[in-house]
């Protein structure tokens, strides 16, 4: 008897699990509300979002280093080092926390020929200036070095962060739908907080999906879909924006105001029941048209997977994405993990996650591929995502 009634509660339970399983699955087309919050998406049907609108924010506790803190400091050792301006040019493509271990163990050679060296590795011709301020280096100020490679690096910037703003605007048109994005880059420190234009971002895109169609016009939960699009970053920034690129390598183009970026990608979907797999394959190039940057053309390939667990009204993601180096982009080697749920009430979607480095990023790499310093690779990444779908 007693292993009757297990039998049927079992069966009770599994079929009430069954039913609650395909409520969203049938009240969903395939698809809708697939939304990622790192990179691109299988398109949604126009028949779910005909125009949407929103803002993506991420936000990283990095020591990035204020301009004022890097006036303060030259202004302050001038009398001694009046060529702390030009040795900050140079710190740029400098691994700062090595020449700042050389100058606090008072070795002058050393620190002179780190700084060479940093140059040379990042293909980097030092300009008269550049050379003055290192040759001028001495027994006499390496203190005053020391002092701003410190600030260079960071130290007394506890409780600084970065963060981004991506607000966003999409119109599907059904066979195709277009986005314009337009980034800002934040700062806020104990000098107060700054902002800074990224690059205008324009992505079109184009895709279908196929589901099985069941009695009544009912969608079953198995549906398979694929995406292709183009996008384009203008280089619209500012060069504050690029201190921006560090706390969030997945999302270069958006801030590194030197570089006109095209990337085209493409994105397979499959769902069944409640989960939705993406696998998505892009190609960034990025050609410099203005400034200086270390190199003139960088390539890099992402790759990523996610899972979309759709359940009611919370949708569970998690997401992998990965860089790998094509040509001069030493930085984008790495793999990283995001974790996240959003809400969606009627029009309204809201979303949280956390993104993490599941390898270990180099920052000197980062520094000597696209000429941004002063900063270091975020650990963490908080994630926030919202917007309204018609």
């Amino acid at each position: 008897m007693s292993t009757l009634k297990l039998n049927l509660l079992f069966s009770v339970t599994l079929a009430c699990a069954l039913g609650l399983v395909a409520v969203p699955a049938e009240a969903r087309r395939p698809f809708e509300d697939t939304d990622l919050f790192t990179g691109h998406s299988i398109r949604q049907s126009s028949k779910d979002r005909k125009i949407a609108a929103g803002i993506n924010i991420h936000a990283a506790p990095v020591p990035f280093v204020a301009r004022k803190a890097l006036k303060d400091v030259v202004s302050a050792t001038k009398s001694v080092y009046p060529d702390g301006e030009a040795l900050l040019s140079v710190l740029e493509k400098s691994d700062a926390g090595k020449v700042n271990g050389l100058a606090a163990a008072k070795n002058v050679d050393g620190t002179k020929k780190q700084l060479r060296d940093d140059l040379k590795a990042a293909n980097v011709t030092p300009t008269a200036t550049q050379t003055k301020a290192i040759d001028n280096i001495s027994a006499s100020n390496i203190e005053q070095v020391e002092a701003i490679t410190a600030v260079a690096m960071g130290q007394g910037s506890d409780g600084a962060f970065v963060f981004g703003l991506e607000p966003w605007a999409e119109y599907n048109a059904g066979l195709w739908d277009i986005t314009a994005a337009l980034p800002v880059a934040g700062f806020r420190s104990a000098d107060g907080s700054s902002f800074s234009i990224g690059n205008l971002n324009v992505d079109a895109r184009v895709g279908s999906r196929k589901s099985l169609i069941g009695a009544g016009g009912l969608y079953l939960p198995l549906a398979i879909g694929w995406t292709g699009g183009l996008s384009l970053y203008l280089p619209t920034g500012t060069q504050e924006a690029n201190r921006v690129a560090l706390s969030n390598v997945l999302v270069l183009p958006k801030y590194l105001h030197e570089y006109l970026t095209v990337q085209p990608y493409g994105i397979f979907g499959a769902e069944a029941l409640i989960f939705a797999v993406q696998l998505r394959l892009e190609y960034t190039h990025m050609l410099a048209v203005r400034g200086n940057p270390a190199f003139d053309n960088v390539g890099y390939l992402n790759w990523a997977a996610s899972l979309v667990t759709r359940a009611w009204l919370v949708d569970l993601v998690a997401e992998f994405d990965g860089l790998k180096e094509a040509y001069n982009a030493p930085a984008m080697n790495d793999i990283f993990a995001t974790l996240g749920g959003r809400l969606s009430l009627g029009p309204v979607r809201l979303g949280m996650a956390a993104r993490m480095p599941i390898t270990t990023p180099s920052a000197t790499a980062s520094e000597r591929s696209f000429g941004v310093s002063f900063a270091n690779v975020a650990k963490f990444n908080l994630l926030l995502q919202g917007f309204l779908t018609f």
